[in-house]
């Protein structure tokens, strides 16, 4: 790779571009849409959530992510729901209905706060509370997916919306490859408006 920030101008070391031991603002430009720089993402699939009670991401590049995000934009629905996750471990086959723990801190306007937790559900229930004709827009992290050695994270936060704000985390018990991933609307209705998008992100 012929950027670092260590550098050498000198002779001593064969580099294809040579530095001062500083990257620019170009330099770290080109590494960001190259994905050689720690924490640029990678847009691996986007879902149209018109129509839809559930997304399928079949194809989440886990050989190559070990962390993935999770972007919801503008996501409605014809009655009340929250957004939830469900992982594979056969490519989207069928979808795992045990082993989620969850722990979610709810906030209102009105001063109205709380947990949701859970040690035996059946999902990964990120809330961000949508009333019928409103939308949310959240984000979720997911970790480990690819590494059958390790435990499945979530974390994740929904900014407040409809007077209501969720900040939150989760975890898959069985440690296992996880390939695929499901969004569903927990009213079961049809989801209106809205995208989500799924993106790899690149470590340091």
């Amino acid at each position: 790779m012929p950027y670092g920030y260590v550098g050498d101008i000198s002779t001593k070391i064969k580099q294809s571009k040579k530095n001062n031991g500083v990257l620019t603002v170009n330099e770290v430009a080109d590494l960001q849409a190259d994905g050689h720089w720690g924490g640029s993402m990678d847009l691996i699939d986007e879902k149209d959530c018109s129509g839809e009670t559930t997304l399928n991401f079949d194809d989440i590049k886990g050989d190559k992510y070990d962390v993935h995000f999770m972007q919801f934009i503008g996501v409605e629905s014809g009655s009340t729901m929250y957004t939830e996750i469900r992982v594979s471990n056969d490519g989207g086959s069928s979808w795992e209905v045990s082993n989620y723990e969850r722990s979610v801190q709810y906030g209102s306007s009105s001063g109205a706060y709380g947990i949701n937790a859970s040690t035996s559900a059946d999902r990964f229930s990120i809330l961000g509370y949508t009333a019928e004709g409103s939308s949310i827009s959240h984000y979720v992290y997911l970790y480990n997916l690819n590494d059958s050695s390790k435990l499945t994270y979530i974390t994740h936060k929904a900014p407040p919306t409809n007077t209501w704000m969720y900040l939150g985390g989760g975890v898959y018990t069985v440690a296992e490859k996880i390939d695929a991933l499901q969004v569903l609307n927990s009213a079961g209705a049809s989801m209106t408006k809205g995208k989500v998008r799924l993106y790899g992100v690149k470590q340091v």
